[in-house]
């Protein structure tokens, strides 16, 4: 019989001491988390927003969008190609510092961008001159689009950003918007986050924090998604999405899911 080495028990006390490490450290990443999870009732949509203005309108995040060279993603590229037909005229929502609308430019599309910060639409008002792509940008609140009615064929909202609107009804606002300055017939294409893993949180503490939610201390417009995961996003369950899209009067022509885009229609 094969005599067990000295060297296969210190080994094995090693393995089962990282996993127990894993577990307890695992556990501690959860609690420390905790705070965070918390923050979506605390604050109402008033707070989250001035939070996300701040963050988004700030040097860091325009410095790290303004060095954004890879264009349109792989899935962004391929929904152009399906959708998007040249010459046609584009919105680019939420543009940043201009990825998507200075490539959309180049392949021929007629494109306007907006971003409700000042210093992403100067730096991709910049980025723009320098590549000689004629883009019309604008300072735009997506709440309050100043676009007339069907004035584009196409909607590109990408980036999550339909995620980052709190609560629903300001959702639906941004829709029926859409809707309306979007032409019949026309196509957006706009991107969320999914639910999957451990977004949003579940079980307990998602029972906990709905309870909460019932007293006027906390943030009563929350609603199952919400997180806070480096920047407040609402995590789409997909029949919520549906439901959404149909009361702004939209059809779904594609979902691509895993992905987190959908493609929309204007009857």
């Amino acid at each position: 019989m094969n005599r067990i080495h000295l060297r296969y028990y210190v080994g094995y006390s090693i393995i089962l001491a990282s996993r127990l490490f894993c577990s307890v450290f695992d556990k501690l990443f959860w609690v420390a988390l905790l705070p965070q999870r918390f923050s979506v009732i605390v604050w109402t949509p008033k707070e989250i927003d001035r939070y996300a203005r701040t963050d988004w309108n700030s040097w860091e995040q325009v410095r790290n969008y303004a060095t954004q060279d890879d264009w349109l993603t792989a899935t962004e590229h391929v929904l152009a190609e399906r959708y998007f037909s040249n010459n046609g005229k584009l919105l680019n929502l939420a543009c940043g510092a201009g990825r998507e609308a200075l490539l959309l430019a180049r392949r021929g599309l007629r494109v306007t961008a907006c971003d409700w910060s000042p210093r992403m639409i100067a730096e991709a008002r910049r980025r723009a001159q320098e590549a000689n792509l004629p883009v019309r940008f604008a300072v735009a609140d997506l709440y309050d689009l100043p676009y007339t009615e069907k004035a584009f064929d196409y909607l590109f909202l990408t980036n999550i950003a339909y995620s980052y609107v709190f609560p629903r009804r300001r959702r639906i606002r941004l829709l029926k918007q859409a809707h309306s300055i979007l032409r019949p017939g026309g196509v957006f294409v706009i991107a969320f986050a999914c639910a999957g893993g451990s977004f949003p949180p579940k079980g307990k503490l998602q029972r906990l924090l709905m309870k909460l939610t019932r007293s006027t201390l906390f943030n009563r417009d929350y609603e199952p998604g919400d997180v806070f995961s480096d920047s407040f996003v609402h995590f789409f369950e997909p029949e919520e999405l549906k439901r959404e899209f149909e009361e702004a009067q939209f059809l779904m022509k594609d979902c691509l899911w895993k992905q987190g885009f959908a493609v929309l229609t204007k009857p």
